[in-house]
C-alpha cells in the first residue's frame, strides 16, 4: 500500500438544479491497488478541461500519499501558463480532497484522523435558505417552525444583495440601480423590519447570520450593521467587495456586528491580510474551493495566531460537506459548517450511511476508512448532468 500509485483521475458532474449552471463535481482518483478516492471540487461548470488536459498528467504515476506535495507541485506549475486560483485551485481541492480519501482507504483510518485527530465527534451546521415574504411575521413565523422542527440551531437568511431583485426588480425606487454597490433607505427599513421578525420568530437563543454577497461599499455595510446589531446576528458575511483592501479593516473595528468573510478567497496567501491586520472576525473557508482539507487546516492554524475563529461556508453536496466536517473537527477553535443548497429529499441519499449524517443540526462523523461515504448509485444516476457519465462502484 505505501508504494501505490495513482492510475487516473476522473470528474463527474450532477446538476441538482436541472441547469447547466449549477452543478456539483464529484472528482475520483484511482490507484494500482484497486481502492479509489472520492472528492469534490467547487460548484459551477467549466472544470472537464482543467483536470484532463491540465491537472491529471501531473498527478498520474505518483504516489498518493505524498498529497502535499503533488498538491503543492500543480499549484506551483499553474503559476505561468494559467492563473492559480479560479478553477484550477477549486479543481486542485476536489483532487486533493479525493486524494485525503485515498489515504484514508488505504490506511483504513478516517480522514480526520490522518489530518491530527479530531477535537469534536460532529460539527454543528448552519441551515442557509431564504423563504418569500418573510417582511410578514406568518412568513418568518412559519419558517422558524419548519426549521426548529428539522433540528436546525443556526440559520443563515436576508440576503442583503438582492433586496432590490425581490422588491424593486425595476429599479424605480431612488438609490437602486443594477450592479451598483447601494442599499437604499427602503432597504434599510425591510432589512430591521425582516431581522426583528425573524428574531421574535426565532427566539433569543437562535443563530441568525446575514449575508450581503459581496455587494456593498463602506457606508452601507456599516449603516446595515447598525441596523441590524439591536437583534443579535451571528455574524454580518461578506459585506465588501471580495479583495482585501483596508476598508475591511475600518468596518470590523467600526460594526456593532461581528464580519465573516472568506469564502472567495483561495488558499492561505489570500487570507493572510484579512487575519493579520484585521479585516474580519471570522475566517469563513470554502474547503473544496480554498485547497482543501491541509489548506483548510493552515488557514485555521493561521487564525488561530490571531485569536480568530474559523467557520466554513460550503455550496456543495454531500460529499464536499462531510468532507469539510473532516477538517472541521481537526480545528481546535471552531465554529459552525454551512449546509446550503435546495431542500432536496436526496441530498443526504446521495451517499450510503448506516445511520443518518446529520442529525439535530450537526454533521456527525462517519466512522469508516478514508471519508467513510459510498456513492449510491440510484441517486448519482438520476441526476447526472447531460452528456456525464456514472463512475461509481
Amino acid at each position: 500500500m505505501e508504494n501505490a500509485r495513482i492510475t487516473d483521475i476522473k470528474l463527474m458532474a450532477l446538476s441538482p438544479y436541472q441547469d447547466d449552471i449549477g452543478l456539483w463535481n464529484l472528482i475520483r482518483v484511482e490507484s494500482d491497488q484497486g481502492v479509489w478516492g472520492l472528492g469534490e471540487a467547487y460548484w459551477g461548470p467549466g472544470f472537464r478541461p482543467v483536470i484532463d488536459a491540465l491537472l491529471k498528467p501531473l498527478f498520474v504515476g505518483e504516489n498518493p500519499f505524498d498529497i502535499d506535495r503533488l498538491f503543492t507541485g500543480a499549484y506551483m506549475r499553474m503559476a505561468g501558463a494559467h492563473t492559480q486560483n479560479g478553477l484550477v485551485m477549486s479543481a486542485l481541492s476536489g483532487i486533493e480532497i479525493a486524494l485525503w480519501d485515498l489515504a484514508g482507504k488505504l490506511s483504513g483510518l478516517p480522514t480526520y484522523r490522518l489530518l491530527g485527530g479530531r477535537f469534536r465527534e460532529r460539527v454543528r451546521l448552519y441551515r442557509t435558505g431564504l423563504p418569500p415574504h418573510l417582511e410578514e411575521y406568518s412568513a418568518c413565523e412559519e419558517y422558524a417552525a419548519q426549521t426548529r422542527a428539522e433540528g436546525w440551531t443556526a440559520i443563515k437568511t436576508l440576503d442583503v444583495d438582492s433586496m432590490y431583485q425581490r422588491y424593486d426588480p425595476q429599479c424605480r425606487e431612488p438609490g437602486h440601480e443594477p450592479l451598483a454597490r447601494t442599499l437604499s433607505a427602503a432597504d434599510l427599513k425591510r432589512s430591521e423590519k425582516i431581522m426583528a421578525n425573524l428574531r421574535r420568530a426565532f427566539g433569543d437563543e437562535f443563530d441568525i447570520a446575514v449575508h450581503c454577497h459581496w455587494a456593498l461599499d463602506l457606508r452601507d455595510a456599516l449603516a446595515l450593521a447598525e441596523v441590524i446589531a439591536p437583534y443579535r446576528p451571528l455574524w454580518l458575511e461578506d459585506p465588501l467587495p471580495v479583495a482585501f483592501s483596508p476598508a475591511w479593516v475600518e468596518l470590523k473595528k467600526r460594526s456593532p456586528v461581528p464580519i465573516c468573510t472568506g469564502e472567495n478567497l483561495y488558499n492561505r496567501y489570500e487570507f493572510r491580510p484579512f487575519i493579520e491586520e484585521g479585516g474580519t472576525d471570522i475566517a469563513h473557508i470554502d474547503v473544496p474551493k480554498s485547497g482543501g482539507l491541509l489548506e483548510a487546516k493552515r488557514i485555521a492554524d493561521l487564525a488561530d495566531l490571531h485569536y480568530m475563529k474559523t467557520s466554513m461556508h460550503c455550496a456543495s453536496s454531500i460529499v464536499g460537506l462531510t468532507a469539510s466536517a473532516h477538517a472541521a473537527a481537526s480545528i481546535r477553535s471552531f465554529g459552525l459548517l454551512e449546509r446550503a443548497g435546495g431542500d432536496f429529499a436526496w441530498y443526504e441519499k446521495l451517499v450510503e450511511s448506516e445511520t443518518p449524517l446529520i442529525q439535530d443540526g450537526y454533521l456527525v462523523l462517519p466512522q469508516g476508512p478514508g471519508l467513510g461515504l459510498h456513492l449510491n448509485p440510484d441517486i448519482a444516476r438520476v441526476h447526472l448532468a447531460p452528456g456525464e457519465q456514472y463512475w461509481g462502484d
